[in-house]
């Protein structure tokens, strides 16, 4: 392959609100993008191809100066996006291969640098002596990848790839301590890459260098324009973090040690992330709220709906749950995602999840009952792994499968989620109680959750195991304690 350009030629995957999928270039996917559904691709591909639509968005279109101004912002996506791309000036620096510029990329004298083979963009495959799950063919023959497919690895490798390369130490700037990702979802994908716009005020207050523009539109080799590209709005959204050059028979590129070290959250924030504060020694420190792969997202919801009243208040959730608040849109649909790693070098898996977020979690009553629910949920987590252990030590068993009732547990009450947001919605109904305190339906459901999953790994059909159910039972569900009677 000797040519091939991102704004022709196909390499996203779609799908259309007709539930036909294709692959479309950029030109195509913007003309269309009022009848395309969503996209069609992995978690950390999402994140990285919704991050180069907003960056082309609002490369062209500028940005709102606040939430109330947002008016029409947008509603002419479609044919200035693809009349940017279109430039003579900006299409050239989409190619894929041949001298001239080309997409993330820069040029690499082969003897400088020992081909890699091309599948070490992909981390779902195996390379050489890493094999993964689902595949161990990392050996012969070298594998030849379509120039679409590598379009799509290469973007999200200069986005997500963690450690790689003696003598590199920076990451992808949205692996960063495996940040959760949040988008917000429109009707269609033009409504959805207009939602994870930003607004001047939020770009001047959490990027130093400003708006800036695309990385495509630097010159790297001036130091204020790196600068620039390192810290900017635009500039960070579609990062170029490894310097590698594909080689044109799709099968091997070449890497440099050397690549832009992206600035971390603390000094220019990816809109996308949520902020938690904890507390260690009467200090309060600020971390991005990571994806675990033993957690479910929803658990984390009411993180991810902090919303600030004034901006004398930290800025805790995704700015575009902000903005939407801000607009005055109360209910929206929201998506999480992220690229899992094990904080080095090794990509352990991705997460996802789709939640609708109701207009009761936009405000602190309804997100206080949202955060006790699932604090209840933690403790009786809690309880169930010290029943199992108790019920494994009265047998004598060194290793009770706690692992196995927590991941029951917590599946069970993932379908009952509605129930905790309709709690949510509605407050009152548990008059005054707390959880655990009474019989409302999230209690309920925690607790045949809990009884449901130590029934399952604590069978009792011995007098022996029926002895050892009956001492976990007690860590289960302990008798509450009795509260002192007030003195007169």
């Amino acid at each position: 392959m000797t040519h091939f350009n991102l704004v022709i030629d196909p390499w996203i995957p779609v799908r259309y609100e007709d539930a036909s999928s294709k692959l479309v270039s950029l030109e195509r996917l913007f003309k269309d993008c009022a009848s395309i559904a969503d996209l069609d691709c992995q978690a950390h591909e999402r994140i990285s191809l919704m991050r180069l639509l907003v960056c082309i968005a609002q490369a062209e279109l500028g940005a709102p100066d606040s939430p109330e101004e947002w008016g029409d912002f947008g509603s002419d996506l479609e044919s200035r996006a693809v009349a940017y791309l279109k430039r003579p000036d900006i299409q050239p620096h989409f190619n894929l291969f041949g001298d001239g510029s080309r997409f993330l990329q820069v040029a690499i004298d082969p003897s400088d640098s020992e081909p890699v083979k091309a599948s070490k963009l992909f981390p779902q495959l195996a390379t050489n002596n890493n094999p993964t799950l689902f595949d161990h063919d990392g050996g012969t023959p070298v594998r030849v990848f379509e120039s679409e497919k590598l379009a799509l690895a290469l973007l999200a490798f200069q986005n997500f790839y963690p450690l790689y390369g003696a003598g590199y130490r920076g990451k992808g700037p949205c692996v960063d301590g495996n940040m959760l990702h949040s988008l917000v979802y429109g009707a269609h994908l033009k409504e959805t890459i207009i939602a994870n716009c930003l607004t001047k005020d939020f770009i001047s207050e959490f990027f130093p260098q400003g708006i800036g523009k695309p990385i495509w539109e630097f010159n790297l080799n001036c130091s204020d324009d790196l600068r620039a590209a390192l810290a900017s709005y635009l500039g960070r959204l579609v990062p170029r973090h490894r310097s590698l050059f594909l080689l044109p028979t799709c099968d091997f590129f070449l890497i440099k040690q050397e690549g832009l070290e992206y600035p971390r959250f603390e000094e220019a924030r990816e809109s996308s992330s949520t902020i938690v504060v904890s507390s260690k020694k009467d200090v309060q420190e600020r971390k991005l709220l990571a994806a675990k792969l033993d957690k479910a997202i929803w658990r984390d919801l009411h993180l991810l709906t902090i919303l600030r009243q004034s901006k004398s208040e930290d800025q805790k959730s995704p700015f575009a749950v902000q903005i939407q608040w801000q607009r005055g849109i109360t209910g929206f649909c929201l998506w999480a995602g992220a690229l899992v790693t094990d904080m080095k070098a090794k990509i352990l898996d991705v997460v996802e999840s789709t939640i609708t977020v109701p207009v009761s979690l936009l405000n602190d009553r309804g997100r206080a009952h949202y955060e006790s629910g699932i604090t209840f949920a933690d403790i009786q987590s809690n309880q169930l792994f010290g029943a199992v252990k108790q019920n494994g030590a009265a047998l004598k068993n060194e290793n009770p499968p706690t692992d196995e009732a927590k991941k029951q547990f917590w599946h069970a009450l993932e379908a009952q989620c509605s129930v905790l947001l309709k709690i949510a919605g509605t407050p009152d109904i548990l008059n005054g109680l707390s959880f655990g305190e009474g019989n409302d339906d999230w209690t309920v459901a925690v607790r045949r959750a809990a009884k449901e999953a130590y029934d399952h790994v604590c069978p009792r059909q011995t007098p022996r195991q029926m002895q050892a159910y009956a001492s976990g039972w007690k860590v289960l569900f302990p008798k509450p304690k009795k509260k002192k009677a007030a003195t007169t």
